[in-house]
């Protein structure tokens, strides 16, 4: 007798509950993962007397949070869709790219810093005024060729496809099918903003999360917003790695008119994006996606958690110097 089991049809869409699902399994994940280590790494350096960022320095100890953020973004990936009968293939990696359209993308990465470099540096600025403790948020400073490769590696390259998975291949794809795609466009790099708890990390994140997920709403594939990313972090990267070696420095001085020189390079970044948008990416975007009727309560949630944990940090920040 032949029982032969039926097959599951997998769903070849996300939706905007998978959305608030994931960012709320990613960023509750971070945390926890980041308060076990900070225990861990308090208690031994408790026992051995030392200096805990001697143990945080340690590029071994770099490599190893790096891995275990790698094995949580994946396993949030496959395991969630796997359970939710998701195509892996439903968060569009697609090359299937034209070849001018790749130089356009690189371009973009490369305008998006620039272009928001200084207007950041003021925001920087403006938050030492009130008191806010400023971070590098580096822990690989390259001051060799080994150490610049490594910190490629580690902080371009794994960024680029980890988080792009979860941002734009989910969370992004899953709220376009809900809502208008600029409303779509907004929330979800609203939430990649989130998602940095932090102040000073707040406001660039919303900026490139807004172009990551407009290029990939123009192109269908998260090739291009791994790209924008990897090549946004990279010349970060770079310049450090050019300053340490060369002295090189693209730093304005603090005066009135730098401002009036971040603003304007802002201004004509937008510009620029607007010509490409209206003269390259005119009709490039001719997928029909069925809109949803029903906001999932999970989104809410999402983004009320997102909120929250945003404003702790940001309190225990200016507490705690």
């Amino acid at each position: 007798m032949n029982t032969k089991r039926p097959e599951i049809e997998m769903r070849k869409y996300y939706n905007n509950d998978d959305s608030g699902k994931v960012f709320l399994l990613v960023i509750l994940f971070q945390l926890l993962l980041s308060l076990v280590v900070s225990l861990l790494i308090g208690q031994i350096a408790a026992a051995k007397e030392i200096d805990p960022k001697t143990i945080t320095s340690n590029i071994w100890y770099i490599l190893a949070n790096v891995a275990l953020n790698i094995l949580v973004y994946f396993l949030v990936y496959f395991l969630f869709s796997r359970y939710r009968q998701i195509e892996l293939k439903a968060v569009k990696v697609d090359f299937k790219m034209k070849w001018h359209t790749y130089f356009i993308v690189v371009a973009i990465g490369i305008i998006a810093l620039l272009g928001s470099q200084y207007f950041i540096g003021a925001v920087d600025e403006l938050l030492k005024i009130v008191g806010y403790p400023l971070s590098s948020g580096v822990g690989i400073n390259p001051t060799n060729f080994g150490s610049f490769i490594l910190a490629v590696v580690i902080y371009c390259l794994v960024p680029a496809v980890c988080e792009e998975l979860i941002f734009r291949g989910i969370i992004f794809n899953g709220l376009n099918r809900r809502f208008k795609t600029p409303v779509a466009i907004t929330l979800s790099a609203l939430l990649f903003a989130l998602f940095h708890v932090s102040l000073q990390q707040l406001v660039y994140p919303f900026i490139l999360g807004m172009i990551m997920a407009w290029v990939v709403a123009r192109t269908g594939s998260i090739v291009a917003s791994m790209i924008i990313h990897f090549v946004n972090n990279f010349l970060v990267v770079l310049m450090a790695y050019l300053s340490n070696v060369t002295s090189f420095s693209m730093d304005l001085p603090h005066v009135w008119w730098s401002y009036l020189v971040a603003a304007a390079l802002l201004l004509v970044m937008g510009l620029i994006f607007f010509l490409i948008d209206k003269f390259y990416f005119k009709g490039k975007n001719k997928e029909e996606v069925e809109k949803e009727e029903k906001t999932s309560v999970f989104l809410y949630v999402a983004i009320s958690v997102g909120v929250a944990i945003f404003l702790v940090m940001t309190i225990l920040n200016f507490v705690i110097k």
